[in-house]
């Protein structure tokens, strides 16, 4: 499949056409003029529009992201060389909410339809690739470069190495059987426990009912020698009621005196608890903690160093002044010499003057970085990193400040508590006309002998009912335990289902291993050799672990680094040797799927964006290649090379 043109209201394209070239095509164009909305466009083409999205974290649906800027309908057409023939595509808006809905797909330059060329499979029988499939190994955008796994493209891996379809993935496949495992038994909760529960249900429920005769017989007992106790402790009670009565009033004023005492010493804890608090809220890191705190604050500073490392090395202004004082020789001698030199002279004024401006944008570069520096250091009121460094421990030390406030008012509100506990004790007896008080008076003890006899008579009459009352409900021990049997089945059953399931979930993390230990060496291999091309073999082998992060080894050296090791300029090279790979090896060679590269190649230099240029002009020898960028250096390497299409937009 090729591209041949595609006309666009999306976005900011309003009617915007883009003819395109069978091979390698570049395409120029500032940021912010459309590049990432083409790609957008594209892929909504093949694909069709995610109606459901919902915005995120501050991300729109594409649905909203891209609707014309006119206010007319989303809408477009592209159109295509296939195996089968040429082939146009539409969608277009036919109600309002559901934009790029319709679809059409004829033969081009007639209304004939094509068959198989659905709306929801179009990009799937075109490209040979489901949407996720496409979009982490053909789609490739700056900010996307690296691989991230997921169960559609496990699909095709599995079916690359065994054969097969592309109906199974271990993800999906583990998902279920975890989920049935966890129906079973997943911590205290599952069939598994809550039979095992049932049935401590069932053997309580026996065990209570053979106790109950036993206890009710020993509870009446017990019950009538209390009650003849505790009627003799209530005339000791009442004999000492008038000698406690004084003493529980000045108990009482005492416990008040204390509770106000408390609530004092509660209202200055507050209040320092209060201040210290506000304090830490005027901070830079308000209240999140001194571990948040240090992440923010060691963040910043390797930022704001970052931004200092940036600003000093960039090129310095003297090397302009060497073409500019040989041009000014050369033009003092030349009426002395000859014209060539006059005219050299003037080249070297030129050359300087271009310098001159390239220095001056180095100098706006140098001050925008100090000046995001100074913008980051500013809210912590620093000079440099080292002040962050000291309001962070001040602000440690105000967590600190803060914590012993907060537990101060810990103690002060449990120590006022206890006043209240202590005051509503000494006042509960005075208001209920009983002399419940502390100490070790006659009325005390006699209190207390008579609340634990009224508490043992009701305890005894309370088991006594529970009793007698578990005779008559419970229910029938055979019943129970026939009861009990059944549920020891289930369980035994349930325990062989859960053993089957981990078996089974072992089994295929065996067999998903096998696969990826037949295709992981291809990838890797294939990725390897790419990436020698890309870093003219500075590195001889890629290793990739499950989730597809990679390391990368240098020739000569034992041991590989991982991606975030790497400079940002190696990382994509290494990404994008990943990516052509995955390419090369998922993506069906007959269908021709295109790649589309979005600014892919900014963060490379010169030499690595030629290396990755002549890979990408080796690649579009057998599949289109959209090479969208907005620097004109990769349209000036290939100026003369006529096989490549250079478009500026």
């Amino acid at each position: 499949m090729k591209i041949k043109n595609m006309t666009a209201w999306f976005g900011a394209l309003e009617g915007k056409s883009l003819t395109l070239g069978p091979g390698l095509n570049v395409l120029f164009a500032p940021n912010e003029s459309g590049k990432s909305t083409w790609c957008a466009f594209l892929r909504t083409m093949l694909y069709g529009l995610d109606t459901a999205q919902r915005s995120r974290q501050g991300q729109q649906p594409d649905k909203v992201k891209y609707r014309p800027w006119s206010g007319s309908p989303m809408s477009g057409s592209m159109e295509l060389d296939t195996a089968s023939g040429p082939v146009t595509l539409r969608r277009w808006t036919e109600r309002a909410g559901q934009p790029m809905q319709a679809f059409s797909a004829t033969v081009t330059g007639t209304d004939t339809p094509v068959p198989d060329l659905t709306a929801d499979e179009a990009g799937r029988t075109l490209t040979g690739a489901t949407r996720e499939v496409f979009e982490r190994s053909a789609f490739i955008r700056q900010s996307g470069l690296g691989i991230t796994a997921d169960p559609e493209l496990e699909k095709r891996f599995a079916a690359i190495v065994s054969g097969g379809d592309e109906e199974q993935s271990y993800s999906e496949a583990d998902k279920r059987l975890r989920a049935w495992m966890r129906r079973r038994r997943s911590g205290k909760k599952g069939a598994i426990p809550d039979t095992e529960a049932e049935m401590a249900r069932v053997r309580g429920e026996l065990a209570h009912t053979e106790e109950a005769v036993r206890a009710v017989e020993r509870l009446d007992g017990e019950l009538a020698q209390a009650q003849q106790t505790q009627a003799g402790l209530v005339k000791r009670m009442e004999a000492a009621r008038a000698e406690a009565r004084k003493k529980a009033l000045n108990d009482l004023a005492a416990a008040r005196a204390d509770v106000s005492a408390r609530e004092s010493d509660l209202r200055q804890a507050q209040d320092a608890a209060t201040h210290a608090m506000d304090a830490l809220k005027e901070t830079p890191f308000g209240i999140d903690g001194p571990d948040r705190a240090r992440e923010l604050a060691r963040a910043d500073m390797e930022t704001a160093d970052d931004l200092s490392a940036q600003a000093d090395n960039l090129p310095a202004r003297w090397p302009i002044l060497v073409p500019a004082v040989l041009g000014v020789l050369l033009l003092i001698a030349a009426p002395f010499l000859s014209l060539v030199l006059l005219a050299v002279g003037v080249a070297l004024l030129g050359l300087t003057v271009g310098l001159w401006f390239r220095w001056k944008k180095i100098e706006a570069h140098r001050d925008e970085l100090l000046d995001r520096r100074m913008e980051m250091l500013d809210k912590y009121g620093a000079q440099d990193t080292s002040g962050v460094a000291g309001a962070l421990e001040a602000y440690v030390s105000l967590c600190a400040t803060a914590k012993e406030a907060t537990a101060r008012v810990r103690k002060a509100q449990a120590a006022l508590d206890g006043a209240k506990e202590r005051q509503k004790a000494a006042e509960a007896p005075v208001l209920n006309g009983l002399d419940f008080i502390s100490g070790d008076s006659e009325a005390a003890r006699a209190s207390r002998a008579v609340t634990d006899g009224q508490a043992r008579l009701d305890r005894l009459r309370e088991q006594r009912a529970v009793a007698q009352g578990q005779l008559q409900a419970v229910g029938d021990p055979v019943v129970l335990r026939s009861e009990l049997e059944e549920l020891a089945r289930r369980r035994e059953a349930l325990l062989t289902q859960e053993s089957a399931l981990t078996l089974a979930a072992q089994t295929l993390e065996q067999a998903d291993l096998g696969l990826r230990e037949k295709f992981s060496p291809v990838l890797a291999q294939r990725a390897a050799a790419l990436f020698g091309q890309l870093t003219d073999g500075r590195y001889d082998e890629i290793t990739l672990a499950r989730d597809l992060s990679a390391k990368a080894r240098l020739a000569g050296e034992a041991v590989g680094w991982e991606a975030d090791y790497l400079s940002q300029g190696a990382r994509d090279q290494l990404y994008l040797a990943l990516r052509l790979a995955v390419c090369e090896l998922v993506l069906p060679e007959e269908q021709g799927c295109p790649i589309i590269l979005d600014d892919a190649l900014v963060a490379f230099d010169q030499q690595r964006m030629e290396r990755a240029l002549d890979l990408l002009k080796t690649v579009a020898e057998k599949r289109q290649v959209l090479l969208f960028s907005c620097h004109q250096r990769e349209s000036q390497y290939l100026a003369a090379d006529t096989s490549v299409t250079k478009i500026a937009l």
